[in-house]
């Protein structure tokens, strides 16, 4: 009996919470996915559209939260052809080459996180992830977002495309106000520019391959 009461002394019914993340290094982690673990839609409520755009040969957002079901649109934005695709199970597709709104919305019906990609530029990537918890929102670029849930919960769940695998934090005991997290991790952006030493190795590689290959 005095276990149970401790267990229900842990679980806060509803809330409104802000959270900040923050990486190893200190810096803002942005495109974190918060979720409040448990805490499923109820039926039948209405599903609206996504769009992940493509501009400047990135994909904008680079995390995009869906409830299963949802249509996504990949209009594009820039002036050149791209061809998005995703092999992850249950929600693979191809979108093959196209301009402006060409393409046809593509409906994610499986939940997990669908990576994305383009077979013209192998810089762009982006994630959908597709949940039923209405919980669900992505950090900012300043590491921050606001999460609300109604429900028992206990804890809270950090999605990151950087971390290998979810991690779980305590809720506060009122699940009210504020929470700064720290992370095993430093920010990068994956559709970034690569550093001069990447380039580098980059080019030690090609030049050891070709040296192979003509000998």
């Amino acid at each position: 009996m005095a276990l149970g009461c401790v267990l229900c002394l842990g679980e806060v019914i509803a809330g409104e919470l802000q959270v900040q993340l923050a990486g190893s290094d200190g810096q803002p982690v942005p495109f974190a996915v918060l979720t409040v673990p448990g805490v499923e839609a109820l039926p039948g409520v209405p599903r609206g559209g996504a769009t992940v755009d493509q501009r400047e040969r990135r994909f904008d957002p680079l995390v995009t939260t869906i409830a299963p079901g949802t249509e996504v649109t990949f209009p594009n934005s820039d002036d050149t052809r791209h061809h998005v695709y995703s092999f992850s199970p249950g929600n693979a597709f191809e979108l093959k080459l196209f301009r402006a709104n060409a393409a046809p919305p593509v409906a994610f019906n499986d939940p997990g996180v669908v990576t994305l990609g383009c077979n013209i530029h192998d810089s762009m990537k982006a994630y959908l992830y597709v949940s039923a918890n209405p919980s669900a929102v992505v950090t900012d670029t300043e590491g921050s977002a606001t999460l609300r849930w109604e429900g028992a919960a206990t804890a809270i769940e950090v999605w990151h495309p950087q971390l290998s695998t979810p991690l779980q934090f305590p809720l506060p005991a009122d699940g009210a106000g504020s929470l700064a997290l720290e992370l095993p991790m430093a920010w990068q952006d994956p559709q970034g520019s690569k550093s001069d030493s990447e380039l580098e190795n980059m080019l030690k590689r090609f030049s050891r391959d070709a040296n192979q290959l003509s000998q």
